[in-house]
């Protein structure tokens, strides 16, 4: 059994990026704790979201980090894997994301949450990941309303509507 293994060079930048990512976690905690405050269990703060996104971004990086090394791939799989580059595949994969990401920060404004999310999730779902037509769509109109009436109507958060009330 053929096993291929990152190399080493491949295994240094996956742990240098999970340090980065702990350097953030605990610079938000840091800002956490010093700024905001939490709140009762009845009346939670502002603080105490933003410190535990911090302390699982932590969490994650170490649990990334501590795992670099150990990630083994059968050859067998390894021979399914399309035949584009691991770097050009992750590339094109990041710069799809951030105009993702761009795009719906400035539609939320002007089409509305749910339009955003829907548009979004079709995006990543449907042009990203190729994913079939079926369960992209539903798991994108499921998602966008769901969410939607989960944020609005039971935690009474209010989200911009756009175009027609959606």
């Amino acid at each position: 059994m053929s096993v291929l293994r990152p190399s080493d060079r491949e295994t240094q930048r996956q742990r240098i990026g999970a340090l980065a990512l702990v350097a953030v976690g605990l610079l938000f905690i840091w800002r956490s704790l010093a700024d905001l405050p939490f709140g009762t269990i009845d009346n939670p703060g502002p603080g105490i979201t933003p410190l535990a996104l911090a302390i699982l971004l932590v969490v994650f990086a170490l649990w990334s980090m501590a795992g670099s090394g150990a990630n083994a791939v059968d050859s067998a799989e390894a021979s399914n894997v399309e035949e584009e580059p691991a770097d050009q595949g992750a590339a094109r994969h990041a710069v799809f994301i951030i105009a993702g990401i761009l795009v719906s920060a400035f539609a939320f404004g002007a089409i509305g949450y749910r339009l955003t999310v829907l548009g979004l999730l079709l995006f990543y779902l449907g042009v990203v990941e190729r994913k079939p037509l079926t369960p992209t769509l539903l798991v994108s109109f499921g998602i966008a309303f769901g969410s939607y009436a989960l944020f609005v109507h039971v935690l009474r958060v209010s989200l911009p509507t756009g175009p027609w009330g959606l």
